[in-house]
């Protein structure tokens, strides 16, 4: 049976949806073809009738992921960036967040095309933080780095506070309340 192509175009987007969240919740390698098009309710050659590889799908994912996670912050901000960054909601729904987080120590055992779409998806999230996060009334080049510390500082954080949240849940809700309160006293400077 033929599909029309706004049906494919609409099975492609659900596709790259279902791997972007499999992606940030389980890592890379949570990118199981098979349970990706099961999910989609395709089969497996219909995926691939739309990617090339589990590289290029994953690659896909991972862009979706930066795309809805720049949507999320870019209207915010700096105090409802951090709340909302570092929130026990963000830390409790991976699948959702922030994909720098959920990734960052999987990244450098990808691929050169894999790594260099994180690189590219991080560039572009950290100057939606230099620029609306960064002091006011500094330069650009300060609030570049202004951006690049607040992102690592929140990324660590959400990190840390995901990695202690059953073992010890009081300390890693004191990471995001901890990080939050000083990023916050840092930008208003």
């Amino acid at each position: 049976m033929k599909v029309s192509k706004a049906q494919a175009a609409e099975n492609r987007a659900t596709l790259i949806a279902i791997a972007s969240q499999r992606l940030r919740s389980g890592g890379f390698e949570a990118m199981a073809t098979g349970d990706i098009a099961k999910a989609a309710a395709l089969t497996h050659g219909a995926l691939y009738s739309h990617f090339k590889s589990k590289e290029g799908l994953t690659a896909e994912a991972l862009s979706e992921a930066f795309r809805e996670c720049h949507e999320d912050f870019s209207k915010l901000d700096a105090k409802a960036w951090f709340e909302q960054y570092l929130s026990p909601q963000h830390r409790d729904a991976p699948d959702m967040g922030c994909p720098m987080a959920a990734l960052v120590s999987e990244v450098p055992h990808q691929s050169d095309a894999i790594q260099r779409r994180f690189a590219a998806g991080s560039e572009a999230f950290i100057a939606l933080a230099s620029e609306n996060l960064g002091r006011p009334n500094e330069a650009s080049v300060e609030r570049r780095e202004q951006g690049l510390f607040m992102i690592a500082a929140m990324m660590g954080g959400l990190a840390l506070s995901r990695a202690l949240k059953t073992a010890d849940p009081m300390m890693s809700e004191a990471v995001l309340t901890v990080i939050r309160k000083q990023l916050e006293e840092y930008q208003a400077g």
